[in-house]
């Protein structure tokens, strides 16, 4: 009996979609017929030996395309509205890299999704974290009662370096691309919405991010729907590596996931003690997370179960999100919008 496949057209082969494409192409299920993106000269020799040679710069020759059902949108976030709601309109399944848009007006974005709900088609969003082993295994450990009620998320979110301007206003300042996956992750863990949402945040060490309205350093108190607290900080510089750590703290207990290294070998000696800084960046630290999410995909497509990031999931992280800017503008605790409906 031959093997269930999707076929598949990339949209975006960047620094993230050249990743994605590597992971996508692990996967048996993905049959990959067409990939797109801007710059499609400059790799065009790398995907030939990939054996890609349906290539394009115009993301419409993929959605045109009869013999796609399934697209992988990794472009920069001030596209995905335009890519999602084309996609949709043209009867795709869509898996797309979070957020949905940098807009603060939510109007445009729920317009997405009823895009996708008229089509009815797939959307999947790519909060990568919710299938990281460690995470997903505190997710579980949670849902089962293991410490009792949840009453604190604590969530550590640091970057090894700074960013280029540029890029930021791409893809969106901290709280819209950064802390995006925090307030989903805390969201997560908690098993209720973000109620309301206090912020304080500067430029500890790029005050030129000032120029371009964004901050480098942020510490956020958060309250839930059912009353549970959550901490997050972010920093886009932690000169030790990629620092990134989740706690839940219950009425009977608490799990913790520490940062991810290379070894897990401590050197203890009278004089100190020493052990391996954390991965260094993303790629590495969430390789498992991200082909977990791709098969989630995959296996919702192929069996018709719902998808494990949804666009409800990433309008009320956006919503923490406008909350959270509102809140560093006025200083003031935000209330978040708990209620959801595309009619």
């Amino acid at each position: 009996m031959s093997m269930k496949r999707i076929n598949v057209g990339i949209i975006g082969l960047g620094r993230a979609g050249q990743m994605h494409l590597h992971n996508l192409m692990t996967i048996p299920e993905i049959h990959i017929v067409q990939v797109a993106d801007v710059f499609i000269e400059k790799i065009s020799t790398e995907l030939n030996d990939l054996g890609i040679t349906n290539q394009t710069r115009d993301y419409h020759d993929i959605l045109n395309n009869p013999d796609i059902d399934t697209v992988f949108v990794f472009t920069s976030t001030d596209t995905h509205e335009e890519i999602v709601t084309a996609a949709a309109n043209a009867g795709k399944n869509i898996f797309c890299e979070k957020p949905l848009s940098m807009n603060t007006v939510e109007e445009a974005s729920v317009n997405v999704l009823r895009a996708v709900e008229k089509n009815h088609v797939k959307l999947q969003m790519g909060f990568n974290r919710r299938m990281d082993p460690q995470f997903r295994n505190i997710f579980e450990n949670v849902r089962q009662g293991e410490i009792g009620t949840p009453q604190v998320v604590k969530i550590t979110s640091r970057d090894p370096d700074l960013l280029p301007h540029d890029l930021i206003q791409r893809i969106g300042g901290l709280l819209f691309d950064f802390t995006m996956h925090d307030f989903d992750m805390a969201r997560y863990m908690m098993n209720s919405n973000i109620a309301e949402v206090y912020a304080k945040g500067g430029t500890l060490i790029d005050p030129t991010l000032k120029e371009i309205n964004d901050i480098d350093t942020l510490a956020l108190v958060l309250q839930f729907e059912n009353g549970a607290y959550g901490v997050i900080d972010n920093s886009r510089r932690a000169v030790y590596g990629y620092d990134q750590r989740v706690e839940v703290f219950g009425s009977e207990g608490m799990l913790k996931a520490e940062n991810v290294s290379e070894s897990t070998v401590e050197l203890y000696t009278d004089k100190n003690k020493i052990m391996k800084k954390p991965l260094p960046m993303f790629v590495q630290r969430y390789r498992n997370a991200y082909i977990n999410e791709m098969k989630a995909f995959v296996n919702s497509i192929l069996n018709d179960e719902p998808v494990v990031a949804s666009g409800q999931d990433v309008i009320m992280a956006q919503r923490a999100a406008i909350a959270a800017q509102k809140s560093l503008e006025t200083g003031l605790p935000q209330k978040v919008d708990t209620n959801f409906s595309l009619d």
